[in-house]
C-alpha cells in the first residue's frame, strides 16, 4: 500500500482493544458491513482495531464515524501491511444532554456546557464535543470550580475532544 510522503508515522498511544478485526484483502464494499456487526455485539466504550488494506478504508471510516456515535481514537499507519484503525464505540458513560461546539473558538465550548448544565439534574451527564486545543485545560478549571466531575475526555485522531462531564 502507497503512503502519502506528508504522513508522519506516530507511535500508537496506549489503546486497549477488547476485539480485533483482521479485514486484510477484504472486496468491496470492505469491512464497513462487517465492522458494524461487530460493533453492535460490544459494549459503548470498548474498542475495536481494524486492520485493513482496503483501498478507501480511511475515508469510508471518516464519513461512517460522523455519521455515527463512533470515534476513530487512532489510525496506525506503521504497520507492516495496510493501517491499524482503533474505533471506539459509543460513548463510554451514558449521556443525557449532548452540546457539540467542533467549530467553535474558545470560550464557547464552555459558555454552552455551562448554559446547558443549568438545564440538568443532578447526576445526569453532559457529553461536550469541541475541536478547541485550550478546552482541555478549560473544561477541566470550570468542572472544578462549578463543583461538577469530569467523567473523562476522548481524543479522535482528528483532534476532536469528548468531555463528559456529570453534574
Amino acid at each position: 500500500m502507497t503512503r502519502s510522503a506528508h504522513a508522519q508515522p506516530q507511535a500508537v498511544p496506549d489503546i486497549t482493544a477488547h476485539m480485533t478485526l483482521d479485514a486484510l484483502g477484504m472486496a468491496s464494499p470492505g469491512p464497513i458491513p462487517v465492522i458494524r456487526k461487530l460493533l453492535r455485539t460490544m459494549n459503548n466504550g470498548e474498542v475495536l482495531r481494524v486492520t485493513s488494506d482496503f483501498p478507501s478504508c480511511e475515508g469510508d471510516l471518516n464519513v461512517w464515524a460522523l455519521q455515527t456515535n463512533n470515534q476513530i481514537l487512532h489510525i496506525d499507519r506503521t504497520v507492516a501491511q495496510g493501517f491499524d484503525f482503533y474505533i471506539l464505540k459509543g460513548d463510554p458513560w451514558p449521556v443525557n444532554v449532548s452540546v457539540d461546539t467542533k467549530h467553535a473558538p474558545c470560550p464557547t465550548p464552555v459558555i454552552k456546557a455551562s448554559k446547558a448544565m443549568k438545564e440538568m439534574r443532578a447526576g445526569e451527564t453532559l457529553k461536550l464535543v469541541t475541536s478547541c486545543r485550550a478546552a482541555v485545560s478549560e473544561v477541566d478549571a470550570w468542572a472544578k470550580s462549578m463543583h461538577l466531575q469530569l467523567l473523562g475526555i476522548t481524543e479522535d485522531f482528528r483532534g476532536v475532544y469528548r468531555f463528559y462531564v456529570r453534574k
